[in-house]
């Protein structure tokens, strides 16, 4: 038996996703292809005629839905009807509401009904600190269970999304989309929350552009609420902006994330923009995501894999997102400053301590980069993040969660930086 959903990007049906056991395939609607300002919904689905196979689909599909097999185990027997935890078809038909970037999936005989925004379920602090609180207790807790939800986040970290309106937080219906991510951070590793809002913060700080956050409190729990940048708020509305991650746009399944286990690395991610965008354009894009390594590799990230890198499409227009979930293993107890690994290589080295500033200029010279000048602002994106841990670190919202632990990562922050100002150090 085939069964259909109609995907939407913003407000526009764009095409037709079927599923015949398991197997999903997609097609753009003539009409959506005939339009000046129709965007792709995906690098690996251009804008054509014909139908796209399993093999496409099934990789973009996955990586809107969360990572965790226990998460969409727990999502599957939620909906109504209960979902498959194995086919992301009927996952996204119960959940495809409000995905990343400006896609939407909707039950045909939904789509009559499909711009109408219900009633917003305006929420309390003690709301918000109840639902942190189900996560802490169980990381697989994503939805608010008393609804189930209609919006899916991908990622391995427990989050939900909510609507920001004043001072007022809400869980949207119908189109209204969500504006804000909020998360706990990872219960083994002591206030990650704070970690990541501090890491983006001083990643902003030395001009790489990154999520806006803030850390706060709801009814006694912390959390870190991240602005979405895939959404625009208007006088009257809210857009969504298309966007995806790069396992999305390369075709890969977010299993597979991580370099050393067959995700794209940064030759497999340049290729993707020497192919989408004006040669001077991807020289940039390049050099960019290359310093956002080179940030990494500075603070201790260990996570950069090739989902917390993505590409915002408009039309015919593809550019680099701003960096997200990024945080320090440096404050504790597992950070071995020779032995900890980047979730891609520099020159075919995954090991910090292995990676200096020949090993760069290879890394350049791979890119098709100039070296010297590569080795320049790593240079001097080194002596920024030293100059700007104390600033970021005098946040007195993230002093007010945990002041002990923002004096440890500064520690640790100012200390490892130190260790790479010179010019032959290494990780």
């Amino acid at each position: 038996m085939t069964r259909s959903l109609i995907v939407l990007l913003g407000e526009v049906r764009a095409g037709m996703l079927r599923c015949d056991v398991r197997s999903s395939r997609f097609e753009y609607d003539d009409e959506y292809l005939a339009r000046p300002d129709s965007t792709p919904i995906s690098l690996s689905m251009p804008l054509r005629p014909g139908t796209f196979p399993p093999d496409i689909v099934d990789p973009f599909l996955w990586g809107l839905l969360p990572d965790s097999s226990d998460t969409l185990q727990r999502w599957a027997l939620l909906a109504s009807p209960p979902a498959d935890e194995h086919n992301p078809f009927t996952l996204l038909e119960h959940y495809g509401r409000d995905c990343a970037g400006a896609i939407q999936f909707i039950r045909p005989e939904e789509f009559d009904s499909a711009g109408e925004s219900g009633p917003t379920q305006w929420l309390t602090d003690s709301d918000i600190g109840h639902q942190l609180r189900a996560l802490r207790r169980d990381p697989n807790a994503w939805t608010f269970d008393d609804t189930g939800g209609r919006f899916s986040l991908a990622g391995a970290q427990a989050k939900f999304a909510l609507l920001h309106d004043g001072d007022r937080w809400g869980r949207p219906q119908g189109a209204t989309p969500t504006t804000h991510i909020v998360k706990p951070g990872i219960p083994e590793f002591r206030s990650s929350a704070l970690n990541e809002h501090i890491c983006l913060n001083l990643a902003s700080a030395v001009g790489l552009p990154s999520a806006r956050s803030s850390i706060r409190e709801f009814d006694g729990e912390a959390a870190i609420v991240v602005e979405r940048y895939d959404r625009i708020a208007g006088e009257k509305s809210i857009a969504r902006i298309h966007q995806e991650d790069f396992c999305q746009a390369l075709g890969v399944m977010p299993s597979q994330k991580y370099q050393d286990d067959g995700g794209p690395g940064l030759s497999r991610m340049a290729g993707a923009m020497r192919a989408s965008q004006r040669s001077d354009q991807a020289t940039r894009s390049i050099t960019r995501v290359l310093l956002a390594t080179a940030f990494n590799w500075l603070i201790g990230g260990t996570d950069a894999h090739a989902k917390n890198y993505s590409v915002l499409l408009r039309r015919g227009q593809v550019s680099l997102a701003p960096l997200y979930d990024i945080a320090s293993i440096t404050p504790y107890p597992r950070y071995d400053p020779l032995r900890v690994r980047l979730a891609q290589s520099v020159d075919g080295h995954y090991r910090m301590g292995e990676i200096g500033p020949r090993e760069w200029q290879a890394q350049a010279i791979r890119l098709g980069l100039d070296p010297e000048y590569v080795t320049e602002e790593i240079r001097r994106l080194t002596d920024l993040v030293a100059d700007r841990i104390d600033l970021v670190c005098s946040d007195e919202a993230a002093a007010a969660i945990d002041s002990e632990f923002l004096r440890e990562l500064r520690r640790s922050l100012a200390e490892r930086v130190e260790r790479l100002r010179g010019r032959g150090s290494r990780g």
